[in-house]
C-alpha cells in the first residue's frame, strides 16, 4: 500500500495533531534526494510518484510543510486514478489543512476513494455517517460503510462495528457480535478493541463478568500503548477487581495512562493523593492533577478542584471558587457536580439560599442519573423546601434514588413507612428499607432498625 496520511476518526479513535514543520530525517534518509528522483518519476507522469511528492509537503520531510503544495501534488495523482491521493484530499479538507474545513468537499474526496476500492475512505464515510459530520445522522448507513470497509481489511471499521453492536446503534443490540468484530479488530492490534473486550468481561457484557479475563485484555492494550486501558488497570487494582487491592499497583498504572495523556488517569491519581491511598496524603499535589486533568477538559478534574475549595482542602474554604469549578464541570456533562451546584443552593453557601435553583440543579442531575440529587429531591418534598411539602412525590425521589443504590434513599424510604409520612405506617417495610440501606453501610439505617427493635411493637414501656 502506498504512504498515506491515515488519521482514524472512529468512535474510540482521535485524529492525530498538527504535523511538525519539517521532520529530521533519521539516519540513512535523504529526502531531499528522493524528492529529486521523485520529480523525475512525477514529470514522466508517474501517479505513485506525484503522491509521494504530495506526503514530503504534506508532512515537512525535506522540505517546508506546504499544504498547498501537497493539495497539488495530490491532485495531479488523484486525476490519474490513484485512490490514496483522493483520500489524502479528504484528509486536508477533514481537518482544514491549508484549507477551510469543509466536510462536505472531504465526503467528495473519501466517495471517489471508496469507488475506486480504498478501504480507509470507507470508514471515513462509515464514521461521517455514524456522527454526522457533514452529513444526517444515519447509523444503518455508517454500518454499511464500515461492512464495506471491514471486508477491505480496514481494523479501525471493524471496531466501529463493534461500538454498533454494542450501543444498539441502528442494529439491535448484541453484544456477541459487538465482542466478535472487538476481537476481530484486536487481532488486527487495534489497542481500542483489546481494551472494549476488556470492557466486556469487566462489566459482564454478552459474557461472564470475568475480571481475570478483562485484566488481561487491558494488559494487551496497554502494551499497544492504550492509556484508557492504562487507567483501567489501576481501577481494577484500587478496587481490588480480579486482583489483591493494590493502591501502590493502581498508582503506579494512574501515573503510566497519566502520562501518556489520559485525563481520567490525572484525576484518579489526584484522587489517590486527595484520600491518602498508597501515597501520603498531599492535597496540594492532588490539586496539581486535578489542574492537569481540568486542563485536559475532564470534567471530574474540574470537579475535584471544585470539592477542594469547597472543603478547603490544601486552600483556603471558598465557595465561590468551588462553584467556579462545579460550574465548568456541570457544563462538561458531570451529574455529580450538578449535584453539588445544588447543594450550594440548598444550603446557601457562596449564593443566597434559594432552594429553586437547588432543585432545578438536582434536577438535572437526576435527569443524568445521579442517585444523590433524587435523594436530595426527595428531601426538599419532604421538607417543603421551594415547593409544597407532598410526601408523595417525596416518595417517589426517595424510590428512585433507593433503586439506582442509594443508601440514604433507601432509609427515608423506610422512615416514610416507619412514620406513615404520605403512607400507611408499615414497620415490616420500614424495617426491610433500612436492612437495605444498612447493607451498604448506611449506619444511620442501622440506629433506625436497633430503634424500632428497641420499640418494639410500640407498647408503653418504662420511661428512658
Amino acid at each position: 500500500m502506498l504512504g498515506r496520511i491515515v488519521v482514524v476518526a472512529g468512535l474510540l479513535f482521535a485524529p492525530l495533531s498538527a504535523l511538525a514543520v519539517e521532520t529530521a530525517p533519521t539516519e540513512g534518509q535523504d529526502y531531499a534526494t528522493a524528492k529529486g528522483w521523485y520529480e523525475k518519476a512525477a514529470a514522466a507522469g508517474d501517479a505513485t510518484a506525484m503522491h509521494k511528492l504530495g506526503l514530503l509537503y504534506e508532512e515537512g520531510q525535506g522540505v517546508a510543510q506546504d499544504y498547498a503544495a501537497a493539495r497539488g501534488w495530490y491532485e495531479k495523482a488523484a486525476a490519474k486514478g490513484l485512490a490514496e491521493s483522493m483520500y489524502n484530499l479528504g484528509i486536508l479538507d477533514e481537518f482544514g489543512r491549508g484549507v477551510a474545513q469543509d466536510y462536505p468537499a472531504a465526503k467528495g474526496w473519501y466517495d471517489k476513494a471508496a469507488a475506486a476500492g480504498d478501504a480507509d475512505a470507507m470508514q471515513k464515510l462509515g464514521y461521517f455517517y455514524d456522527v454526522g459530520q457533514g452529513v444526517p445522522q444515519d447509523y444503518a448507513t455508517a454500518r454499511g460503510w464500515y461492512e464495506k470497509a471491514a471486508a477491505g481489511g480496514s481494523a479501525s471499521a471493524m471496531n466501529n462495528l463493534g461500538v454498533l453492536y454494542e450501543n444498539g446503534q441502528g442494529v439491535k443490540q448484541d453484544y456477541a457480535r459487538a465482542k466478535t468484530w472487538y476481537e476481530k479488530a484486536a487481532a488486527a492490534d487495534t489497542a481500542d478493541a483489546m481494551r472494549s473486550v476488556g470492557r466486556l468481561y469487566l462489566n459482564g457484557l454478552g459474557v461472564t463478568q470475568d475480571y481475570a479475563a478483562a485484566k488481561g485484555w487491558f494488559e494487551k492494550a496497554a502494551s499497544a500503548d492504550s492509556a484508557e486501558a492504562m487507567n483501567d488497570l489501576g481501577l481494577l487494582y484500587e478496587e481490588g477487581q480480579g486482583v489483591a487491592k493494590d493502591d501502590a499497583a493502581a498508582k503506579g498504572w494512574y501515573e503510566k495512562g497519566a502520562e501518556a495523556g489520559n485525563p481520567f488517569a490525572m484525576t484518579n491519581l489526584g484522587s489517590l493523593y486527595e484520600n491518602g491511598q498508597g501515597v501520603k496524603q498531599d492535597y496540594a499535589t492532588a490539586k496539581l492533577w486535578y489542574e492537569k486533568a481540568a486542563a485536559a477538559d475532564n470534567p471530574d478534574g474540574m470537579r475535584g478542584l471544585g470539592l477542594l475549595y469547597g472543603n478547603g482542602r490544601g486552600v483556603t474554604q471558598d465557595y465561590a471558587t468551588a462553584k467556579l469549578w462545579y460550574d465548568k464541570a456541570a457544563n462538561a456533562g458531570s451529574a455529580f457536580a450538578m449535584n453539588d451546584l445544588g447543594i450550594l443552593y440548598d444550603n446557601g453557601q457562596g449564593v443566597k439560599q434559594d432552594y429553586a435553583t437547588a432543585k432545578l440543579w438536582y434536577e438535572k442531575a437526576a435527569a443524568a442519573g445521579n442517585a444523590q440529587s433524587m435523594y436530595n429531591l426527595g428531601a426538599l418534598y419532604e421538607n417543603g423546601q421551594g415547593v409544597k411539602k407532598d410526601y408523595g412525590a417525596a416518595k417517589l425521589w426517595y424510590k428512585k434514588a433507593a433503586d439506582a443504590g442509594s443508601p440514604e434513599g433507601m432509609s427515608a424510604l423506610g422512615t416514610l413507612y416507619a412514620e406513615g409520612w404520605g403512607v400507611t405506617r408499615d414497620r415490616s417495610a420500614a424495617k426491610l428499607w433500612y436492612e437495605k440501606a444498612a447493607a451498604l453501610g448506611d449506619t444511620g439505617a442501622m440506629q433506625k432498625i436497633a430503634a424500632l427493635f428497641e420499640k418494639g411493637t410500640g407498647k408503653a414501656g418504662a420511661k428512658r
